[in-house]
């Protein structure tokens, strides 16, 4: 199988060789898989591309963004331009990296493959939460909800999970998704959706960050409901996007 693999990353100078070691480790123990890694810095003010240059060579590139552009944006570029049909993309701090192996497996059966936090198989391991764990939880159980009901079948769970893989639409050049910062992962799973394509989740016990860039009374935290709620309403009126696999 060949495999694009993608990694957004923003501010992550101190995680970010370790995490492309691990990985490099993980993708030589698994057979018959070829690969590309590519790294997108969004405009982080830190060393990270210095770091990943470090690396650069045949399969492993570099985006990097002049400034900020947002999560969704990132990912976009770096899918338009990867070489395979199979994409993984993951956070650069790896979450969920012991479900990999599972991740792929799958993917060389179906369309679309996520880890899943929302299944009533999956276990959230915390005796204790603080106050930001327990906000970030209820909101992003929150949006999955109102995703899941308005836009997607009931069960179908996690929308934001930091690891999913699929087959990049044949079409995906032209796609012209409204997600610019928070929302991509949500509107591929919508189209995947509406194309009655193979999905298929993973269940799994995770833990919540006990902090994060992400801040719960931050402004940002406006266009994030603002583009949450534009996607909902194009999705819900609207039925011309399409997908080609």
């Amino acid at each position: 199988m060949k495999v694009s693999f993608i990694l957004p990353c923003l501010n992550a100078e101190f995680i970010i060789e370790n995490s492309i070691q691990k990985l490099k480790k993980k993708l030589l123990k698994i057979k018959n898989i070829n690969y590309e890694l590519i790294l997108i810095d969004d405009g982080s003010t830190d060393d990270t591309s210095k770091i990943i240059k470090k690396f650069k060579g045949k399969n492993i590139k570099l985006i990097t963004n002049s400034k900020n552009l947002g999560k969704s944006t990132s990912l976009i570029k770096a899918i338009k331009i990867a070489k395979y049909e199979k994409i993984i993309i993951c956070d650069c701090d790896l979450p969920y990296f012991k479900y990999l192996n599972k991740l792929i497996k799958l993917l060389r059966t179906n369309n679309l493959v996520y880890i899943n936090r929302r299944s009533s198989k999956s276990t959230l391991e915390a005796k204790k939460m603080n106050f930001y764990q327990i906000s970030r939880h209820i909101i992003g159980s929150m949006v999955c909800f109102v995703l899941n009901l308005l836009l997607l079948d009931k069960d179908t769970g996690d929308t934001q999970a930091g690891l999913k893989g699929f087959d990049k639409p044949k079409n995906f050049n032209k796609i012209n998704f409204l997600s610019k910062k928070f929302f991509f992962d949500a509107e591929l799973m919508i189209l995947f959706h509406r194309y009655k394509a193979k999905m298929i989740s993973i269940p799994l016990k995770y833990r919540i960050y006990e902090n994060s860039t992400i801040k719960i009374f931050g402004l940002e935290n406006f266009v994030f409901l603002l583009e949450l709620i534009k996607i909902v309403l194009f999705y819900k009126f609207f039925k011309n996007k399409k997908i080609i696999l």
